[in-house]
């Protein structure tokens, strides 16, 4: 008991954090439909054809919507299913930091010699996320009920139940893998590998829609059996199985993660890749990479790079694969086909990456930004920075640095993913503004930059908080941009969503007034940064 006590307490921002996270989004999303819905049979019935339109664009991330012109089925496609992303990827960080980042600390090693034993340790933090995912799921239900009443209707209460359990066991599952895959691989790699298998999986089942190729592998993935219920929207549909599926998926790989701690010691990997044999040295590093500042910082994190690189890159690939098909899916609706066929060639393309692959890279390097603050923050408490200070290093010099080194590793990871994104597009015959793609991937860096602005600011004034704050700070972000024209906020309100500044580059080009916006809010917050970290002390 005292081991889930203690899971609770080191989760209790995440838990904190999500809630509020789930309740806002399921809330606004409800609001929003009533604002823009319209409020005749007709209106709604137009709303929901707009809606299926739209949904053929996100095809490779969700399925299409059920019942769109009702506040059940909009929020379903709009609220609930963004939702079991977003619950993946909180799944995924506290998965690998228990595995491999309290293991770096120390807290594994505390409480092993407390006598708890490691298949009962395992539990337990599965347990306090169990917790913590419900209590979350149950936020976002209560967000939509809320939303609901506002506008003077009501729902049964079964819908909203079902799609809660779903969400809470798509969670389970997401972190069941993620703490399996980080016993098998290092501390450094062990969340790279497990997001790779992650965004794999998920990839599998999404991609399954519209390449036939991959639908018999589809049932590898939670995410398939999460999509086989849409409880919400009216007709809407439960299957019990593929909620047991999930369950079943948490609790054998939660076992399997257990056996797998076992077998292996603290901070070593369950698979060790063999190297050839070396005397153990005590000297300095004759690496010459060590010597300069930002260099050095690549160079610790290669492997890192590697796999962000890797992904973007498929990613890439993916949705000029798929720019195809959505665009014959628009084209057969006969209303558009006098508008859209002008274009097909000149602006529509362009316009679809721009929806598609340009939208889901703005969020890739936000999360890239995310696991940047997440190592400024343990080296806080790692002994990290207070090594470097004795090296010594000015804290001012330290902050620098680590934005050289994200604003460095963006500008790769986008160079990566620009090349094959161009190369891909004109293997597929899709004309492509090289200077407009070139721009639109040198804007992804300024992108990073406010948040690395940001999360260098919280992680000087809390370490500890950080990757929530900078996570509650994102998706606060992309709720302004996403429901910015649906309640007219001011142009001033708006202009503090990174997403929103970036714009449609692939489309419209860059907006000097937006650029200048966002080198200005990440000097700002770089430069508060260095003010904080000068007025506190290291692990306080």
């Amino acid at each position: 008991m005292s081991s889930l006590l203690f899971g609770l307490r080191l989760s209790r921002w995440g838990i904190l954090g999500f809630s509020l996270a789930a309740l806002i989004s399921t809330f606004i999303q409800a609001v929003g439909f009533y604002q823009i819905a319209g409020h005749t049979p007709a209106e709604h019935a137009a709303f929901g054809a707009s809606m299926i339109t739209l949904s053929s664009q996100f095809v490779a991330l969700f399925p299409t919507p059920l019942r769109p012109d009702t506040v059940e089925g909009y929020v379903q496609f709009r609220g609930f299913n963004p939702l079991a992303i977003i619950f993946a990827v909180w799944a995924l960080a506290s998965a690998t930091g228990f595995a491999r980042g309290d293991e770096e600390r120390g807290i594994v090693e505390s409480e092993l010699a407390t006598g708890t034993t490691r298949p009962a340790l395992v539990a337990a933090r599965a347990g306090a996320f169990a917790i913590g995912v419900l209590v979350a799921s149950a936020a976002a239900g209560a967000g939509f009920v809320f939303g609901v009443e506002s506008g003077g209707e009501s729902v049964p209460a079964r819908g909203p139940i079902e799609a809660c359990a779903l969400l809470a066991a798509v969670g389970l599952s997401a972190y069941a893998i993620s703490l399996l895959v980080a016993q098998l691989a290092s501390a450094r790699a062990a969340t790279a590998l497990a997001g790779a298998f992650l965004l794999a999986l998920f990839l599998v089942n999404s991609l399954s829609r519209v390449m036939s190729s991959l639908s018999t592998w589809r049932w590898l993935s939670p995410f398939r059996y999460y999509e086989l219920s849409q409880p919400l929207p009216p007709g809407g549909y439960f299957d019990v199985r593929g909620l047991l599926v999930l369950l079943a998926i948490a609790i054998v790989a939660t076992a399997a993660a257990a056996a797998a701690f076992m077998l292996r010691d603290l901070g070593a990997p369950l698979v060790r890749v063999p190297s050839p044999r070396h005397r153990p040295g005590f000297g300095a590093s004759s690496v010459p990479f060590w010597n300069v500042p930002v260099a050095r910082g690549l160079y610790e994190r290669k492997l890192g790079l590697l796999a962000w690189s890797i992904a973007m890159a498929v990613l890439a690939w993916v949705f000029v694969a798929l720019t195809r098909t959505i665009v014959q899916v628009l084209l057969s609706i006969p209303t558009f086909v006098p508008y859209l066929s002008v274009f097909v060639h000149q602006k529509l393309y362009p316009a679809v990456l721009g929806y598609t692959w340009f939208d889901v890279a703005q969020l890739m390097f936000a999360a890239l930004a995310i696991t940047y603050v997440a190592r400024w923050s343990s080296e806080d408490t790692d002994g990290r920075l207070e090594m470097l200070l004795s090296t010594p290093q000015s804290r001012a010099a330290i902050v620098l640095e680590r934005v050289a080194v994200l604003t460095a590793a963006s500008l790769l990871v986008a160079a990566v993913s620009g090349v094959v994104l161009f190369n891909a597009s004109h293997a597929a015959g899709i004309d492509l503004d090289a200077r407009r793609l070139v721009e639109a991937c040198l804007l992804l860096v300024p992108f990073v930059l406010v948040f690395a602005g940001a999360g260098s600011l919280l992680a000087a004034w809390n370490p500890r908080a950080a990757v929530g704050l900078l996570g509650a700070f994102a998706f606060a972000s992309y709720l302004d941009n996403e429901l910015a024209p649906i309640y007219k906020l001011p142009a001033w309100v708006q202009s503090l969503s990174a997403f929103k500044l970036v714009g449609t580059p692939l489309l419209n080009g860059v907006d000097g007034r937006s650029l200048a916006l966002m080198l200005l809010l990440a000097l700002a917050g770089l430069g508060s940064s260095i003010l904080v970290m000068q007025r506190r002390d290291v692990g306080a």
